[in-house]
């Protein structure tokens, strides 16, 4: 296992390929299998083929893999899009950083135990963000994509909030009662 690695010349920890992030390359060894790569890193033979953009299962020996992070959220296409739908009805007119902030906060509450553990459970949570109680979802654009992708890849510019509102339109005594994180154009992240 190595923490630092290449994969075509690229370094691979933190640099995001194939819509991913990697943490770690593996340098296949002889009559490896990527079941056995997968489970040594406790991430499925499916993410690996998705990350390397393989479409068999044949390996080399000394081929490099990137191996994806298991801690990063991995989203289907209808789920990341159902994602930039909500970043699109929450964040529409606000900058780059703030529609990255919105996905963000989404991705936080599926990691915390105290919310639903999938993108598309966060999202449905009863009572949780006006545009799906209202039925307003609206089409991602191009920038909400790309604010989910950075998102998924395990950029979080809102330290780790699991709350935002626009300060000027939210009438929750709530919210004011959670600690302030961040303020990001019109929202102010907590958790």
């Amino acid at each position: 296992m190595k923490k630092l690695g290449t994969l075509s010349g690229i370094a691979v920890l933190g640099v995001t390929l194939s819509g991913g992030s990697f943490a770690e390359a593996h340098t296949v060894k002889h009559g490896e299998s990527l079941w056995q790569i997968g489970q040594s890193y406790d991430v499925s033979y499916e993410q690996i083929k998705q990350a390397n953009g393989l479409s068999s299962d044949i390996l080399l020996p000394g081929q490099e893999l990137a191996i994806p992070d298991a801690k990063k959220i991995q989203a289907t296409d209808e789920e990341r899009r159902l994602l930039a739908s909500l970043v699109e009805s929450e964040a529409e007119g606000e900058e780059f950083a703030g529609k990255v902030a919105v996905a963000a906060v989404v991705l936080n509450r599926v990691q915390d135990s105290s919310f639903p553990d999938s993108i598309k459970g966060v999202i449905y949570d009863p009572g949780q963000f006006q545009p799906v109680m209202e039925g307003t979802l609206k089409s991602p654009s191009a920038e909400s994509l790309q604010a989910v992708d950075q998102a998924l890849a395990g950029y979080d510019n809102t330290n780790g909030a699991l709350f935002f509102y626009n300060p000027e339109t939210a009438v929750s005594q709530w919210l004011d009662t959670k600690p302030v994180l961040e303020t990001i154009g019109n929202h102010t992240f907590s958790r």
